[in-house]
């Protein structure tokens, strides 16, 4: 597939703040514009496969990046690295969400602008730092080449690296907080079907992630997938860990409950006894000798039961420190894989 030709804002002037994203907004939910059937109020809102496809491959560079933030960490410490993967991962993000992901976001932000003449500076602005992104990766990609053949520090790597990835997370952050949900509000289904008919917005293979992983990435892929098979693992093993808390907590709670209800039917036994007692060997002064009996008993009930509690919050206590232990160990031991 061709890279996508990028459609330019209805708008030319450049935003006032410049390119940044920390504050995008793509301006009204289009005033005067038709009202859609899956708007109504109260109804789920409807994610289209395109605002779908879009948030996927944002968690696919997301996966990217967090490989590149590792390598470049083992940099900073003067660890083992693994340059061939460092370089392998920015070319992919040219490669990829460059060629492909960001344009793709351009023509839809186009279409909004279309419709909502207040959006267009915005969309503008978001145009603008996709074009900054991609220079911002070459040059990343050029200094992980110099550094590769030994003409340059670690330092300047690991700074690059760093900056970039900052920099491709606000952005990511700002179209998913601000961008796509106003995007979804103005657009139609209408519009989302005219737009899936355009062939720029054509799906096409990711190199890495999708069914057919290109040679030249295959390591990254491996490593990827690596990760990806390990967090889920550690998902799998944590959520066990908290289910197993849980019953424990369970357990426990039940076993207090029970403590509690015996102390009491023996207090009101005892009483029970202690009353039919004294009433049958001093009948006239039953009801003062009753009372200061009970009393006795309710605050011997009462420091029974504060000693329940007391060893059941220490067991809840210790079965959550057991808990986060483990999940430690856990942690300890994939970091030494």
């Amino acid at each position: 597939m061709a890279a996508p030709k990028k459609k330019t804002a209805t708008k030319k002037q450049a935003p006032k703040g410049g390119a940044s994203l920390g504050g995008a907004s793509l301006g009204g939910a289009g005033q005067g514009r038709r009202t859609s059937s899956d708007k109504a109020p109260g109804k789920p809102r409807t994610e289209f496969p395109l605002m779908a496809a879009l948030r996927a491959e944002h968690r696919h560079m997301a996966s990217v990046m967090e490989l590149m933030g590792q390598q470049l960490d083992a940099i900073a410490a003067g660890e083992m690295v693994d340059t061939h993967m460092l370089y392998e991962s920015m070319d992919y993000m040219l490669s990829w969400p460059d060629r492909y992901h960001h344009p793709r976001e351009d023509l839809i932000y186009g279409r909004v602008a279309d419709i909502d003449p207040t959006a267009a500076d915005n969309v503008d602005s978001l145009q603008r730092e996709h074009d900054a992104m991609a220079a911002l990766g070459r040059e990343l990609l050029a200094i992980i080449e110099r550094w590769r053949d030994g003409k340059v520090s670690g330092t300047a790597v690991v700074k690059a690296g760093k900056d970039y990835i900052a920099r491709s997370y606000k952005h990511m952050n700002s179209e998913e907080e601000l961008v796509f949900p106003q995007i979804e509000s103005i657009l139609t289904v209408q519009d989302w079907r005219e737009l899936a008919e355009d062939d720029n917005l054509r799906p096409a293979s990711d190199p890495v992630f999708g069914p057919r992983v290109q040679r030249e990435f295959r390591n990254l892929a491996r490593k990827v997938r690596r990760g990806v098979r390990r967090s889920v693992e550690r998902g799998t093993m944590v959520e066990w860990i908290g289910l197993e808390a849980l019953l424990e907590s369970i357990e426990v709670v039940s076993m207090a409950y029970d403590s509690g209800k015996d102390i009491t039917g023996e207090h009101l036994r005892t009483a029970l006894d202690d009353s039919l007692s004294i009433l049958r060997e001093k009948p006239l002064t039953a009801p003062l000798h009753c009372a200061l009996n009970n009393t006795r008993l309710t605050f011997s009930w009462m420091g029974d039961l504060a000693d329940v509690s007391r060893d059941t919050l220490a067991d809840l206590v210790k079965v959550n420190q057991e808990r986060k232990d483990r999940v430690r160990l856990l942690d300890q031991e994939r970091t030494a894989r």
